[in-house]
This record gives structure tokens, sequence and C-alpha cells, in this order.
């Protein structure tokens, strides 16, 4: 009896045990839930996708965002993705919105990164004007027109913030055949900006200047002519000219002779002027003196 009465108590225990477990997981559970951000999925870039190429599978995947980051129009398809040109350069991560993806049925090239309503056009450029190839697709530079006006030359900022879509050589020859590397610069530009453009390249020369990254400030100038260039180095300080001292011959150090010691010499003592007599009364002692002037020779004994 007794023995049926511990079981009883035991199955008790584990049916609470097992009810109190239950409690506590539901409350777990509808804590998490209750904690739990909804998620998206959406389609980013697993390598390096370069403007102007397209998109191929093997360079996306599929990750789920909290719905709070999830870029506007997002695409949460590859399928949608693959086949479209980039506009602009897609770094690993970086998630696919319409914004760097060009329209659907767009052929991978230049045309796919103009932006709409501009053109593409190509200037020639030597290799100093446009840096030593130091500018890269996607830069931002600044024109310098210099031309020759009415009276002398001028050189003016002709254009500022434009965008540089392709960076190019191509061989041309002077005029006794020889070969001359010439740089080509593409750059995004309006249609008026397109026929101003053409005018400066026929009248003048054109040189490109590099911008900082995210510096879209436009600076006016007045230019700068020939007379502009003279009175600046008027105006300059004069140099003094440097004196050039001819080279003097190394001379040799003359030899150090070491004199030898002398002997101190002796001084004699000064002769006194005066003679002392000591004088004695009784027990008492007393000393005179006599200048020795004072003396007859006759009265001093030998």
């Amino acid at each position: 009896m007794a023995q049926r009465k511990y079981s009883a108590i035991l199955y008790v225990a584990i049916l609470v045990a097992l009810a109190a477990t239950y409690g506590v997981y539901r409350i777990v559970d509808q804590a998490r839930r209750a904690a739990a951000v909804p998620t998206r999925p959406v389609v980013v870039a697993k390598y390096d996708i370069r403007l102007g190429t397209a998109v191929n599978d093997w360079a996306l995947q599929i990750e789920q965002w909290p719905e709070p980051v999830v870029p506007e129009g997002a695409i949460g398809s590859i399928d949608s993705v693959v086949g479209r040109v980039a506009r602009v350069d897609i770094f690993p991560g970086d998630p696919m919105v319409p914004g760097r993806l060009s329209p659907e049925g767009t052929q991978p090239g230049l045309e796919a990164m103009i932006t709409p309503g501009k053109r593409a056009v190509s200037i020639r450029v030597d290799d100093v004007s446009g840096l030593a190839g130091l500018i890269q697709p996607n830069a931002r530079v600044d024109l310098l027109l210099s031309m020759d006006g009415a009276t002398q030359r001028t050189a003016r900022l002709f254009m500022s913030n434009m965008r540089v879509l392709a960076m190019g050589s191509e061989f041309l020859r002077d005029e006794d055949g020889e070969p001359i590397n010439a740089s080509v610069a593409t750059l995004e530009v309006t249609p008026d900006e397109m026929e101003r453009l053409a005018v400066a390249t026929s009248q003048g020369r054109l040189q490109l200047a590099l911008r900082a990254y995210q510096d879209a400030e436009i600076v006016k100038t007045k230019g700068a002519t020939a007379a502009d260039v003279m009175a600046s180095l008027r105006d300059a300080p004069p140099v003094p000219p440097r004196t050039v001292r001819p080279p003097q011959p190394k001379q040799e150090p003359a030899p150090v002779v070491t004199q030898p010691a002398q002997p101190p010499v002796a001084t004699p003592a000064p002769k006194p002027d005066s003679l002392t007599i000591p004088i004695f009364r009784g027990r008492s002692k007393t000393e005179e003196k006599f200048r020795k002037d004072s003396v007859r020779r006759d009265t001093i004994r030998p």
C-alpha cells in the first residue's frame, strides 16, 4: 500500500514538472516572437561587379535582412537581376536596387553607364594633360581651356565637376609619320555642354584637372592671360644672386712644436733699508731701527 502511495506521488510530481516546463516554454516562445524583427530576402553582390558589365548568377546571393534596414526597391529574386547591366561599380555585400542597374534590355558597354538625358563625348588629351593615366573611370575632373584671344593667349576654367566615363589610348602619327600615343577621355555632358566642348576642342587646348572625392563645389574664376603672368613675375620679390666662391686649396695644419719647460728663476729678496738693534735695560728688551744712510761709515765696526 505504501509503495502504491509513493508511486502515485512520483507520477504527480512528474506531471507537475512537465506542465511547468511547458508553461515556461510557451512564455519564452511568446516573448521571442514578440521581440523578433521581421526579415525579407535581399539579393546582394557576392563578388565585385564592374560598371558596364552584365550581372551573372554566380556573383549574387540571397540574405535575410531586417525589414527596417532593407533599402527601398531592393530586389529579392536572383532571376530578376541576372542579365542586367551594372550602372556603377558594385562591391561585395551591396544590395541590388534599381539605381545600381540599367533598365532591362540594355546591352553591356558604355551606353549602360550614361545618365538619362546626358551624352558621352570623347576628347583627345596628351599624356601630361591627362595626368599620366591617373584618372580612372567614374572620377570627376575640371576642364581647363587655353586658347589664343584677340591680343594674347588666355587660360580659364572651362567646365567643372565633369564625370569621366572611360579613359583610353589611341595611336596617332605626326607630320613625319612617327607614332604618337594620345589619351582619349570620354566625358558625360549635357547637350549644351557638348556644343561648347566641340568648339573648345577645335579652337584651343584642353587640360584635365582631377577633383577630390566628393568635392562638388563649383568655383568661378576670371581666367589668366600672359599679361597676368608677367605682372605676377614683376610683383615677385627679386632673388639675390648667389655668390659662388672658388674652392680654396686645402692647407695642411702647421706642426705643433713643444717647447721644453724652463726652470723657475729665483727672485732675490729685497735688501732691508734699515738696521734693527736690540737694546736691553735690565730684564726688558727693546728694538731700535736706524736707517742705513743715518749711520756714518766710520762708526760701524767691521
